[in-house]
């Protein structure tokens, strides 16, 4: 697998250090490039109009392979994009060797208090980039398997509109109130902090794997025309009938909690269903919903994660960004 995950980072790499299509492209920080149009037809507000991230988390590969299809397809002439764009690797170092991280998460090293860590450094290195960026599309995937490819931000109205264009297939989890994570910023937290619209989709189960590069793929073409279209006045609302989620409620670990192996995301469950044990007691769900990020302690390790799992319920229009409608 590492020798697959370094080919992968090489090809991408090489794409744009020697890149061969229309368009001029220019290095910003290991691993992340600016690529440029001959003709710039639509202006953005910022030096960047759209900017794409693969391996925030090391071992979530999936994302490159879209990339590297997004990139193909430009150096071929078939897709011309009118706006500048940004392609990067997060956690590039993690990523070959396959681990998720080396000394803390990157997606919660955005204005992190603790600066001394390689991830911590890196996302200061990213910074520039992401402060200067419109649109921010971040792939992931998930460490348990997913029923379904999903994305998942902050709610705010630019960036619900941003996820139903680039792929209006896909569902939305979304949540607003609470940051995801109290440890530091995920990067589309930060990319909305700094003034852009920050969004992240998670393609499935990680590793490498067709569909969800076609999956990556068509987000990152339609996340293309939909920032083009919207610089230059003329987008249409996209109608998109799959539906949305939020937190119901949130699992908080405690020691001695244990899941059942064979969880996945998306997973309907019941209130009261065994999930695992927690010391000698049976494990249950306390509400009914959708299992989300089910956690399992299989490396010693690894530090005890700060919650096991996540139940989430379907909601409707009228409840976005309403208060009372996300649990805790």
């Amino acid at each position: 697998m590492k020798q697959l995950i370094a080919e992968s980072i090489n090809r991408f790499d090489s794409l744009l250090s020697q890149w061969k299509g229309a368009g001029q492209v220019e290095k910003i920080a290991p691993y992340a490039y600016r690529w440029s149009p001959s003709k710039l037809t639509h202006k953005p507000r910022k030096s960047t109009a759209l900017t794409f991230q693969a391996v925030t988390h090391g071992n979530e590969v999936g994302g490159i392979s879209a990339l590297i299809e997004c990139l193909k397809l430009m150096e071929s002439g078939v897709v011309k994009p009118e706006i500048p764009l940004a392609f990067s690797l997060g956690n590039y170092q993690a990523s070959l060797e396959n681990r998720r991280f080396l000394e803390a998460d990157l997606n919660r090293s955005f204005k992190a208090k603790d600066e001394s860590t390689l991830e911590a450094k890196r996302a200061l290195e990213l910074t520039p980039l992401l402060k200067d960026t419109d649109y921010f599309l971040d792939f992931h995937q998930t460490i348990e398997s997913s029923e379904k490819p999903f994305f998942i931000f902050p709610y705010a109205e630019a960036g619900m509109r941003f996820a139903r264009a680039a792929c209006g297939e896909v569902c939305v989890v979304t949540h607003w109130g609470k940051p995801f994570s109290l440890d530091g910023m995920c990067t589309d937290e930060f990319v909305n902090y700094s003034g852009g619209v920050g969004i992240t989709v998670e393609l499935g189960q990680k590793g490498f794997e067709a569909y969800q590069t076609s999956v990556g793929l068509a987000a990152a073409l339609g996340a293309i025309r939909y920032v083009t279209e919207t610089l230059a006045g003329k987008y249409q609302a996209a109608t998109s009938t799959s539906p949305m989620y939020t937190w119901k409620t949130i699992e908080l670990y405690e020691e001695g909690m244990d899941l059942h192996e064979g969880l996945y995301n998306f997973q309907k469950v019941k209130k009261g269903d065994v999930l695992g044990v927690h010391g000698s007691n049976p494990l249950v769900s306390r509400e009914s919903g959708y299992l989300l990020f089910p956690k399992y302690q299989r490396d010693p390790g690894a530090p005890r994660p700060r919650e096991i799992y996540r139940i989430a319920k379907e909601i409707g229009v009228n409840e976005l960004g309403q208060p009372g409608v996300v649990g805790v």
